[in-house]
Order: structure tokens, then C-alpha cells, then sequence
């Protein structure tokens, strides 16, 4: 019963000491858990708002009114932008509404929306895409030099390096510079996959072999 009587007056020694401690660490344990359950609620709810927004962007698109589609989807747009700009959604959204733009004849627009989705793609290919798409977009815009640097700026190789390629030779072509567009074009015909030809990639090299050749 002696050694039972020190076991127990230990224990209470022991307990004296660390309670706080070990409440502490409990609290803590629970807190700890109640946080991240509410992060991960807090994750999928905004995972839902930004996909309900993004949603709403693309169902305004089929809006027979010209003016609601585009009031709508630049609505759901700006609601992305601001409360769900780090949301994948926001950058598919921004790439949607620049399409839209370039149908609608302002690439200006266009350029805008893709140099803000081209800042949070993340990782490769998506920027690559963007890339593209913004090099176009200013080049319609008549920016030449920001479409040049553009496609410049980032990678190109793959099975990108003939479209970056060959829109640099449109760019260089639009420029007066005929050396300039025959060699991008070239580069982008020697970089297609074996087997693999683009006919208006062919004439537009058979047009500018001509041109030299007179």
C-alpha cells in the first residue's frame, strides 16, 4: 500500500506541475483542428462562389442582346477579379472575356484581360498560351513592339515554338520587314513535327521566297 500511496502522491505532483501544460496543449491541439476544418471550409466555398462567377461568365455569352452579354459577363468578371483573383477561375474567366473582346473588335480590351491572367497562370503550358494570345492581341491592336517582346519574354519551344514563330513573322511582316518575316517563318516551319505541314504557313513563304527572289 506504501509504494501505492507514493505512486498516487507522485501523480498529483506530476499533475500540479504540468496541468497547464498539458491544457494548454489540448486547447491548443483543438484549436489547431477547428482552423484548419474552417480553412478547408472556407477553401470550398469560395472554390463554389468562383465557380458559380465563372459560370455566370460563360452563360452570358449565349444572351441574345449584345449589351446584356457583355454587361453580365464583365460583371461575373470583376466579382472574380476582385474576391477570387488567386482562383484558376478568374484566369479561365479573364482568357474568355479577351476572347470576346477580340471578336468584338477590341484587342486593347483583350490585352488587358490576358496581361492580368498571364501575371497568376502559375505554371507552364497555360502561360505559354496566354503568351500567345497576348502577343496577338497587341498585335491587332497595332503594338507591334509589345507583341514582339511579348513573345520574346517567355518560352516558346515545343510544340508552341511554330505558332510563337510564325506570329512573329505576321509581326515583323506588318512592320515592313520582309528579311525579318521570311526568317520567322522558316524557323517555324523547321520546327513543326516531322510529318506535319501548314499550308498557310507554306504561302506565306512561298509569297515572301517570291518577293526576294524578284
Amino acid at each position: 500500500m506504501a509504494a501505492d500511496d507514493e505512486q498516487v502522491e507522485a501523480l498529483k505532483r506530476w499533475w500540479q506541475k504540468n496541468w497547464q501544460s498539458l491544457v494548454l496543449g489540448i486547447a491548443l491541439a483543438v484549436l489547431l483542428v477547428a482552423g484548419w476544418q474552417y480553412w478547408q471550409n472556407k477553401q470550398a466555398a469560395d472554390r463554389a462562389a468562383a465557380s458559380q462567377a465563372f459560370d455566370t461568365v460563360i452563360t452570358a455569352l449565349s444572351s441574345p442582346d449584345a449589351e446584356e452579354r457583355m454587361a453580365t459577363m464583365e460583371f461575373a468578371l470583376d466579382e472574380l477579379k476582385q474576391n477570387y483573383s488567386r482562383s484558376p477561375y478568374a484566369v479561365f474567366a479573364a482568357m474568355v472575356a479577351a476572347s470576346v473582346y477580340m471578336e468584338e473588335g477590341s484587342p486593347e480590351k483583350a490585352a488587358d484581360e490576358l496581361s492580368w491572367a498571364l501575371e497568376r497562370a502559375g505554371d507552364e503550358p497555360l502561360p505559354r498560351v496566354i503568351r500567345l494570345r497576348l502577343a496577338r492581341a497587341y498585335h491587332t491592336a497595332g503594338d507591334h513592339e509589345s507583341a514582339l517582346a511579348t513573345l520574346e519574354g517567355g518560352p516558346g519551344k515545343g510544340r508552341f515554338e511554330p505558332l510563337y514563330r510564325e506570329l512573329e513573322g505576321d509581326i515583323h511582316l506588318a512592320q515592313g520587314n520582309e528579311e525579318a518575316a521570311l526568317r520567322a517563318y522558316r524557323q517555324a516551319r523547321d520546327a513543326l513535327e516531322e510529318g506535319v505541314s501548314d499550308r498557310l504557313l507554306e504561302l506565306k513563304l512561298a509569297e515572301l521566297s517570291a518577293s526576294e527572289d524578284g
